[in-house]
């Protein structure tokens, strides 16, 4: 039920001239903050509008003076605002090169009609949603529709930037030799896990293609009972070429995070594959490899089947060696039927060819005792990979597979540019039942019951009304 319509007038100065931005109609009932913000939407247009012009006008006096003045043209673009048609003015420098001060100030590209803030908003809304509920949820945002395969585009625009941000440094790193500034990030023991995931391929020579997965942390904290997060977590996903380039990229991205001055030891896992061990031999530090635990269960069960025989001979192979347990493992071989003794084999020629990294780190007697667990690297490959770019039929072409792993790496980034970080809204909200409310001064407008009871008229009432408001205030 509506209980009355109200009109507000939004008035605002740009470049000290008062201009009228629109007329908002509010209906006070259950929608009415949604008509205020479609109201506010469209006064933010015309702002950007006027903003935008006020700052062509200024640039003009900022060009240099060979460049030609060749009139204003119209430019119509999607911004968080919604649509927005402007003129700007259009130059001809030296060269006969065509320029745009405010579009270059915008960085807005030739026949763009998006702004970043929109595509970044596209990004990130992709990196977590099918495209057509993130093409839904951006229309919703920006107050126009937005098909999904525009969604698409903008993604694959801002993946793209990404990935040519990361390979111009690594190029200049290994290619040219320039220098990058280096990380920061205290890390006395550095730990790094690595693993590979297949992705389906559409259109392409090939029907699938790995995804290589890496991370970095230097250690774990308790976040609730049973739950642990990584500190100082950096991760990496890259479709290479070869080993050498993914060492490359695991080199680089180290050493722009992390102090390595003070590392002292590196801890490596994953699942045993020659270039899961080599992904981190370009480090010029000492390493200990740690085969991964899921792999090392997995493989186990397997072999001997869902028995408390399999997890005592894998607690024993982790804590005393392979051969406490070598002599048991055979053993079983000649009793067990040819197919599962085949099975057997296999799994114990893995544990041979992983043999340097089946003790767990607390228990090798050269590495000083500590909190050396790893097994992060399937929870990340499940996070970072999979959910997004597998299942459900999901097929992709080579270049949107590379984009969209760049925005979900930058995933947190491209949240933080497009949306306004939601910890400030938080901490302006009522404080929570058992938080310490903060002192807002609300004590020093109290009024004083005795001002206005039957008290008021009393000597020392007015006399103590006379000394906190003088000269007859109240």
């Amino acid at each position: 039920m509506s209980v009355a319509t109200d009109k507000i007038i939004i008035t605002a100065e740009v470049a000290e001239r008062n201009i009228v931005l629109g007329t908002i109609e509010v209906s006070v009932d259950a929608q009415m903050d949604e008509s205020i913000n479609r109201g506010m939407q469209k006064c933010s247009q015309r702002l950007q509008l006027e903003m935008l012009e006020v700052v062509d006008t200024h640039l003009q006096h900022t060009v240099a003076r060979e460049w030609k003045n060749k009139g204003r043209k119209e430019r119509q673009i999607v911004t968080s605002n919604g649509w927005v048609l402007y003129k700007r003015r259009v130059y001809k420098d030296r060269e006969g090169h065509w320029r745009r001060p405010l579009d270059e100030i915008l960085e807005l590209a030739p026949r763009s009609h998006y702004s970043l803030s929109v595509k970044e908003k596209a990004s990130f809304l992709v990196s977590e949603l099918p495209y057509r509920q993130a093409a839904s949820v951006l229309g919703w945002l920006v107050g126009t529709d937005i098909s999904h395969t525009t969604t698409g585009h903008l993604m694959l625009k801002i993946g793209q930037s990404l990935n040519a941000e990361e390979e111009e440094k690594q190029k200049g790193l290994f290619e040219r030799g320039e220098e990058i500034e280096a990380g920061k990030t205290p890390a006395e023991i550095l730990y790094g896990e690595s693993d590979g995931v297949w992705v389906p391929l559409q259109r392409e020579a090939k029907r699938k293609a790995e995804v290589r997965v890496g991370i970095f942390y230097t250690s774990k904290k308790a976040v609730a009972v049973g739950r642990k997060a990584l500190e100082n977590k950096v991760v990496v996903t890259k479709i290479v070429k070869n080993s050498q380039e993914w060492q490359e990229t695991m080199l680089r991205t180290a050493y722009e995070n992390y102090d390595l001055n003070m590392t002292t030891q590196m801890i490596v896992g994953g699942d045993g594959g020659s270039w899961v061990r080599r992904s981190f031999d370009l480090l010029s530090l000492p390493r200990e490899f740690v085969l991964d635990r899921f792999h090392l269960y997995r493989d186990a069960r397997r072999a001997f089947g869902f028995t408390a025989q399999t997890d005592a001979w894998i607690h024993k192979i982790r804590t005393e060696g392979l051969e406490s347990v070598m002599g048991e493992m055979l053993k079983a071989v000649s009793m067990t039927s040819p197919n599962q003794a085949e099975r057997i084999r296999r799994f114990i020629q893995y544990l041979v060819n992983n043999q340097d990294g089946l003790m767990d780190p607390d228990c090798r007697a050269h590495l000083t005792p500590g909190f050396h667990h790893l097994g992060a690297i399937e929870g990340n490959v499940d996070k970072l990979v999979v959910r997004r770019l597998k299942g459900r039929g999901r097929s992709w072409s080579l270049a949107g597979l590379k984009a969209m792993l760049a925005v979900c790496r930058h995933r947190e980034v491209l949240k933080h540019g497009a949306f306004t970080p939601y910890e400030k809204r938080l901490k302006e909200s009522p404080s929570k039942v058992g938080q310490v409310k903060q002192d807002k001064g609300e004590w020093l407008q109290a009024g004083v019951p005795s001002f206005y009871s039957s008290h008021k008229n009393r000597p020392w009432a007015k006399v103590l009304r006379e000394r906190i408001h003088p000269s007859g205030v109240l």
